[in-house]
Formats: structure tokens, C-alpha cells, sequence
């Protein structure tokens, strides 16, 4: 059985950082999308439980690593900066709630790092998923 890669690294090397964060919510959709198929299709426990030769698709964490980081190193000079920066850190958050949703819970730390993290900018946005909004 193949493995298929969400994102592809092509995908996520251009455009700007808006585009590559809605490439990866997009790979992130299709990636929970396919294992929740894989889940749902599986019918002994021991299936449930997901042996590597199981698996039908693969995470590319290195492109949302990058992504993090680039993000990370934003300018935070002014207030339109932080708030930007803000905002791609609670779009990347929600990408980390649809990764969660992919039968990986232990995401859920992350995503709530990302929340605080995008709250001290003072970025206002609400994010989905946890019904958590940042102040």
C-alpha cells in the first residue's frame, strides 16, 4: 500500500506565509480526512490500534516546523505586525486542532502553546475547534 505525504514540499515553498499556513490547513483537512477513512474502515482491535504496515498516510512535520519558525521570526515593531503575527499563529493553531482530530491528542498542547502565544501578542482572534479566544 502506498504512503501518501501531506503537504507536499513543492506546495509549501511558495507563495507567501498566508498561502503556505492555508496549504497546510488544506493538507491538514485532507490528511485527517484519510486516516479517519483508514479508522473507520478497520474492523479487528488490533487494526484499531495502527501497525506501520497499516499506514496509508504520513504528516510532513518539517513543513509545518518551518512554517512555525518563520512565523516565529516576524517582526513584532508595530501593532499591525503583532497582530498579523497573531493571527498566523491561531490559523496555525487551527491546523494543529485538525491535526488533533487526526487521532493524535497529545496535539493539544501545542495548539494551546500557539493560543497563549498569539494572546500575549494581543492578536483578538478566536479560534476554532476548542471554542477558545484569544485576548
Amino acid at each position: 500500500m502506498p504512503l501518501t505525504f501531506y503537504p507536499h514540499p513543492d506546495d509549501t515553498q511558495k507563495g507567501t506565509l498566508d498561502e503556505r499556513v492555508e496549504v497546510l490547513m488544506d493538507a491538514a483537512d485532507r490528511y485527517r480526512a484519510s486516516i479517519l477513512d483508514v479508522a473507520s474502515r478497520q474492523e479487528s482491535l488490533v487494526k484499531k490500534i495502527g501497525l506501520p504496515k497499516d499506514q496509508t498516510a504520513a504528516f510532513h512535520w518539517d513543513e509545518i516546523a518551518q512554517v512555525l519558525r518563520q512565523i516565529r521570526e516576524l517582526p513584532e515593531g508595530n501593532k499591525e505586525e503583532r497582530i498579523h503575527k497573531a493571527t498566523l499563529l491561531s490559523k496555525l493553531a487551527e491546523i494543529y486542532e485538525v491535526l488533533r482530530a487526526a487521532k493524535m491528542p497529545k496535539l493539544e498542547a501545542v495548539r494551546l502553546a500557539l493560543i497563549s502565544e498569539a494572546g500575549h501578542l494581543g492578536g483578538g482572534t478566536k479560534v476554532g475547534g476548542g471554542g477558545a479566544q484569544v485576548a
